[in-house]
């Protein structure tokens, strides 16, 4: 039997609303000014608040994370993987550092790891490294060495699955009296992900592998009559100039063409479930679009499916 160390990396959320603040202060800290910090932070968690009001829950994104873990498990099992996994986060628990740490108490030496973040985003990207070169300094000499998985925005299993939630998204658009064309030509399909500075895309392909992402799953799952489009969504701070089309300007400019019906969101840009795809989607543009009279349907994100599993594994078995 094959045996080998794998390390989820993903960014920490809140589970009880007395984590909130705390984690807030770890995402936040040195970014601003103690007054604009305390303000951002109050605003934040006021989202969280309000979040866990209307669904009854704060962050989906450990519970994602734990259920990725058991699926990535199952899989490397029936593949004769002896997988020894440890999981840490950037900005809450179980904090990347403490997890590095751990390692080298159970004598780890070298570890195959993977994040939840897909696609070449300069400043994830630099998040990511920034904060596991932190922990292995931490530990000194004793640090593990780290193999990073390829980003697999353009795996196959990774488009089989951005593709299978997309279509049952879709699932209500089905033939009747005739009726399918008009139903299919009324929607609009908006592909979205997190809008960055635009001044960070000099740096990175973000917007080039999106566009490649969401071209595949079209070829992949077209149904004839559907439109097509790239958007951005949660823009935070006062940085000008973020990537656009911003989702809820363009939810209204939609709105405004009476061109169509319905809309469906498909989160290619995020591979979890969390904050930003249940407040920042099925909240705020669920609501926008409730105001102006449009339909609207959200596809899951595809971190906890089978397909997901199959693609990491693969790619761990990859690796020496």
């Amino acid at each position: 039997m094959i045996s080998k160390t794998f390390l989820l990396i993903s960014y920490g959320a809140p589970e009880v609303k007395e984590e909130v603040i705390p984690f807030l202060r770890n995402l936040l800290a040195n970014k601003m000014n103690s007054t604009i910090l305390s303000d951002r932070i109050n605003a934040a968690a006021e989202k969280y608040y309000k979040m866990a009001r209307q669904t009854g829950r704060l962050s989906p994104l450990n519970g994602e994370c734990r259920n990725l873990i058991a699926g990535i498990l199952r899989e490397a099992g029936q593949n004769n993987i002896a997988l020894n996994v440890y999981w840490g986060n950037l900005f809450w628990h179980p904090l990347l550092e403490n997890t590095v740490a751990e390692m080298v108490r159970d004598g780890i030496q070298h570890v195959i790891f993977f994040t939840t973040s897909i696609f070449d985003s300069g400043i994830s990207n630099k998040r990511y490294t920034d904060a596991l070169e932190f922990a292995r300094q931490k530990v000194g000499v004793a640090a593990p060495v780290f193999e990073k998985l390829p980003l697999s925005f353009n795996h196959p299993l990774f488009i089989e699955a951005q593709k299978d939630r997309l279509l049952e998204a879709l699932t209500w658009i089905v033939p009747k009296n005739g009726q399918y064309l008009e139903m299919a030509n009324s929607v609009l399909v908006l592909f979205s992900a997190h809008s960055i500075p635009k001044s960070d895309t000099a740096c990175s392909n973000y917007v080039t592998q999106l566009r490649q992402t969401f071209r595949s799953i079209i070829e992949k799952s077209y149904t004839p009559s559907i439109s097509w489009e790239l958007v951005f969504q949660s823009r935070s701070g006062v940085i000008e100039n973020w990537l656009e089309p911003d989702i809820k300007e363009r939810v209204r400019e939609i709105a405004a063409t009476g061109r169509y019906r319905s809309i469906v969101v498909s989160p290619i840009g995020f591979f979890c479930e969390n904050m930003e795809t249940v407040n920042d989607l099925d909240l705020e543009i669920g609501a926008i679009c409730k105001e102006l009279g449009l339909g609207f349907i959200r596809a899951k994100t595809i971190g906890t499916l089978p397909k997901t599993c199959k693609m990491i594994v693969q790619e761990i078995m990859k690796q020496k």
